[in-house]
């Protein structure tokens, strides 16, 4: 993209912004100077940045040496930061300096001028290791139970390649709530990047009254905060996001029809990715009159690559039509998981696990998957039917 789009803008974040070029040419002098500070391939690195140009040059510089990426959420409490950095085994955080002192590793930090005079003295490496398709470019960390997501670089691939195909282009930019390292911004940044637009962050709460920014016509963003944001639009205004796509938990069906009397023009998708917010078990596009359930959340169809089952409290398959705990697998999905302590002893990787969410749910005979409840009961987590 770099080559395709150099001078075009890839972030515009509170007055700083930085082109696809520069980009670039930041994350290859970041790279080299990772690879002296003797980080290797495979090895995790955590992102903790005070803003989305910082971690755009952090994301883009970890994988070029094969290394993993551990985004950490700008606002992030001390206990989530501690669970990263358990699960993950980090032993370096690329930092703003804002957030420095929430850290008791190593670090580097992004907007010191004296880091980067240093950085920008030594030549670029010209050859670095690199990672495979399958191999980990992200752990995404669950704050709530402190749960790891390994997630490869095809499983990326695969996701943004059906998002596109499902939803078309982003225009000219994709608009973000103002977290840097949130599932959800993580989710929208490679909209963004893949297609070569504008990712534009949104200070503070959403407002959807008008067009957030010049660049961004689509907002990203979770169920929770669309919901925020309702309160705030202008039933009908003339100006306003072409799509909103929300991502993570289930979308209520009683969102769906506050949408659509606020945002009539404004389409509606969703993405279901209930474990780590970011990639999707199931996709819709809700329809514009606002027809849905009010006792369910309608998650739409599978997404390529991924299969979904209904499971009963054994977690054995339920034929369609009946309750039970939604599961799924595949290949676009994440392809381990770590607790807090790691896998557990003698339990083998599997290329494509199950993973059970915490949703009830059933499948209808349109092969459309409902959510009808929440918070299910942890279960055994199983490798097989």
């Amino acid at each position: 993209m770099a080559r395709r789009r150099g001078t075009g803008v890839a972030v515009q974040d509170e007055g700083r912004s930085v082109t696809y070029a520069g980009a670039e040419r930041y994350a290859a002098r970041l790279a080299t100077a990772l690879l002296r500070a003797d980080v290797q391939l495979g090895d995790p690195v955590l992102l903790h940045c005070t803003d989305h140009v910082q971690f755009l040059v952090a994301q883009l510089a970890v994988p070029k040496l094969g290394a993993v990426c551990v985004p950490v959420p700008r606002d992030a409490d001390p206990a989530a930061l501690e669970r990263c950095a358990e699960v993950s085994g980090a032993s370096l955080v690329l930092c703003g300096a804002a957030l420095r002192a929430r850290w008791d590793l190593p670090a580097l930090v992004l907007d010191d001028p004296a880091v980067w005079s240093r950085i920008s003295r030594a030549r670029p490496e010209a050859s670095l290791p690199h990672s495979g398709r399958t191999d980990a470019a992200h752990l995404l960390v669950e704050h709530a139970d402190g749960t790891g997501h390994l997630i490869d670089h095809r499983a990326w691939l695969l996701a943004l390649a059906a998002r596109t195909r499902r939803a078309g282009s982003p225009g000219p930019g994709v608009a973000v709530t103002g977290r840097p390292g949130a599932p959800e911004a993580l989710s929208g940044a490679w909209w963004a990047f893949g297609t070569g637009a504008t990712l534009s962050a949104l200070p503070g709460r959403v407002t959807l009254a008008a067009r957030p920014t010049e660049h961004a016509g689509t907002v990203v963003l979770r169920p929770a905060d669309h919901a925020a944001a309702l309160d705030a639009a202008v039933p009908g205004a003339p100006a306003r996001p072409h799509t909103v796509l929300l991502v993570g938990e289930p979308c209520p069906g009683e969102l769906v029809r506050r949408h659509a009397r606020m945002l009539p023009r404004t389409r509606l998708l969703a993405e279901f990715a209930p474990l780590d917010g970011a990639l999707p078990w199931a996709a819709v596009e809700h329809p514009a009159d606002g027809a849905t359930p009010l006792s369910s959340a309608v998650v739409g169809h599978e997404v390529p690559r991924v299969r979904i089952t209904i499971r009963d409290a054994e977690g054995r398959p339920v034929e369609d039509g009946r309750t039970g705990v939604v599961w799924a697998s595949g290949t676009a999905l994440p392809f381990d998981r770590l607790g807090a302590r790691g896998r557990p002893e003698g339990e083998p990787p599997a290329p494509a696990p199950l993973a059970r969410s915490p949703y009830l749910g059933r499948r209808g005979e349109d092969g459309t998957v409902e959510i009808t409840g929440g918070a299910a009961r942890p279960g055994p987590r199983v490798h097989g039917d």
